[in-house]
């Protein structure tokens, strides 16, 4: 019997950001199982990147070559910019299937980077498991569609799986979590020696934190909660660290430190962009001076320019507590890689935090309030600051055997929970189960050719929106799989309204993704608008289904 063909559709695996280290780590494992033929369709890595050399299974670049060769052609390049989503492989999708002939396609990412496999001409013939990021609730009516339409689904935390269960009533394929651990670099370091390393007092207590500079990330709110923190302890021996980028994103740093009057409070992560090594200093600006070299060129850790696994691993054991002060994350990594290194974890209690820190047997932070965020529509957590200064007291008024507990705990219960082969356990027990069709009846089926049916005079008096709506589906777009879907409902409103909102790419199957390329605008929309969009997509499939003939065809006679 031969082996599945799974391919995984994410950040190339030789990148080092949470979704890259994510499929890397599954990858591995699978890997090393010899049960499966693998791939990987590499957002971020060139066609030909020389990166992908080392990677032991098959590997699929999905940005043209601009710096590998051959060099890509302009039309190639130009393909790839049209659409905002090409940049996570939409481009490459059929082109790469037709290659390998997947069993399995595996997302591990947000809606809009992955959604175009749902809508792909080669849908039918390969199972799609997908791993969304789930940050807050609820989610939007088109994501549990599109995550119902999948035959399988995983989740970072146990929270995000009771999110989609309940939004889904159960119609979601669910399989569980599989969270994400932490790199082998994070371990229990002395703080004393570290201390002295970086020129810290060995007898101050910090309170630390690894977050980007971003709106959800609330640095005001805790900025705001350690002033409160400072102001009621007696012991003022304590400090702030913030392994943070500035500028960025989100908010004014140097602001907020002038605001609450604790900039000689506030240690932040500086990189030596020479020597690529890190020093710890309060806030001196966006630049500073590198004590490595003395050039006045130092910033402020970054995604482009930031510390390794290593050296983050030194920063959080400099750390007697870390705290996790978000208005919702989708995992948040950073609080495993602090309980890896034994630092005793607070967090916002919402979101996959909730999980997270309740298998840590670290500190929830219950949030005073829960508020609707326009853009999504989903809740975000309004932190109950006062309260965390108190849970602060609390933490540092314990006792050293106490304390000592904490560490112990915090470290034992990341080795429970939060290990990369129990995660791939996960996947691999999926992959195990599923009964893989032969090839004659997947990618060496016969071609689906029909032609979209002529179009028809509409008379709203004799049929609703909603049968028209079911006619352009079954027999323009051709693809009854969206009966009884999202995609359905909101193509009826959109009939009765005479009005659509923009979507990625000019498709118009994922409305949710608009905002993405700044497009989420109001346009004129009507049953010929829909025949024209229907009949051109489904020319798409019929193209497709023509390459896949001829291409099945060559390989029969090879």
């Amino acid at each position: 019997m031969r082996k599945k063909r799974i391919l995984f559709c994410g950040e190339a695996t030789f990148l080092n950001t949470g979704y890259a280290t994510y499929n890397r780590e599954i990858l591995t494992y699978l890997h090393s199982t010899g049960k499966y033929e693998l791939a990987e369709l590499s957002a971020y890595g060139e066609l030909n990147d020389a990166r992908g050399d080392s990677i032991p299974w098959r590997f699929y670049g999905a940005m043209p070559n601009t710096h590998s060769e051959p060099k890509s052609s302009q039309d190639e390049i130009n393909e790839y910019s049209s659409k905002a989503t090409n940049q996570f492989g939409e481009w490459a999708f059929e082109r790469v299937c037709l290659d390998f002939l997947p069993d399995i396609v595996c997302d591990i990412r947000d809606f809009w980077m992955l959604d175009f496999a749902e809508r792909s001409p080669y849908r039918p013939y390969f199972k799609w498991c997908i791993m969304p990021t789930v940050d807050a609730r609820p989610q939007a009516r088109q994501w549990i569609s599109t995550y119902q339409s999948a035959d399988a689904c995983l989740t970072y935390s146990d929270w995000a799986g009771g999110i989609l269960e309940d939004q889904s009533g159960g119609k979601i394929n669910y399989l569980g979590s599989a969270p994400p651990s932490a790199h082998p670099a994070y371990q229990p370091k002395d703080k004393k020696e570290l201390r002295e390393k970086y020129d810290l007092d060995p007898d101050a207590k910090i309170i630390g934190t690894v977050m980007r500079n971003q709106r959800r990330k609330l640095y005001p709110d805790l900025f705001e909660a350690f002033k409160m923190f400072l102001d009621k302890s007696e012991d003022k021996n304590f400090y702030l660290y913030c392994h943070t980028s500035y500028p960025d994103l989100g908010w004014d740093i140097p602001e907020l430190l002038h605001q609450h009057g604790i900039a000689s409070k506030v240690l932040f992560t500086y990189i030596c962009p020479e020597t690529r090594m890190p020093f710890v200093s309060i806030f001196r600006g966006a630049v500073t001076e590198s004590p490595y070299t003395n050039k006045f060129n130092a910033e402020l850790s970054s995604v482009k320019s930031g510390a390794s696994y290593e050296q983050l691993s030194d920063i959080i054991n400099l750390f007697d507590l870390y705290v996790q002060y978000a208005n919702s994350e989708g995992f948040g990594l950073p609080q495993v890689e602090a309980a890896a290194c034994g630092v005793p974890v607070m967090s916002t209690d919402y979101s996959a935090m909730e999980s997270v820190i309740r298998k840590l047997g670290g500190t929830p932070l219950p949030p005073q309030a829960l508020y609707k965020e326009l853009e999504t529509g989903c809740f975000r957590a309004v932190p109950n600051n006062e309260n965390t200064a108190k849970e602060f007291l609390k933490f540092f008024s314990k006792t050293d055997e106490e304390r000592k507990y904490d560490i112990e705990n915090t470290r034992k219960n990341f080795e429970e929970f939060y290990q990369w082969d129990k995660s791939g356990k996960v996947w691999e027990s999926y992959f195990d189960s599923i009964e893989i069709p032969p090839i004659e009846q997947t990618w060496a089926s016969q071609p689906l050719l029909q032609p979209s049916a002529p179009k028809i005079e509409v008379d709203y008096n004799k049929m609703t929106q909603s049968q028209v709506a079911k006619w352009l589906i079954v027999e323009v777009l051709r693809e009854p799989r969206f009966l009884n879907t999202f995609f359905e409902a909101r193509l009826t409103r959109d009939l009765i309204y005479n009005t659509s909102t923009a979507s990625t790419g000019g498709m118009y199957f994922n409305e949710e993704s608009a905002a993405f390329e700044g497009r989420n605008t109001r346009q004129p929309f009507n049953f010929d608008i829909a025949y024209d969009h229907f009949s051109q997509l489904n020319q798409r499939r019929i193209h497709w289904e023509n390459i896949r003939l001829e291409s099945m065809k060559q390989r029969m006679q090879s």
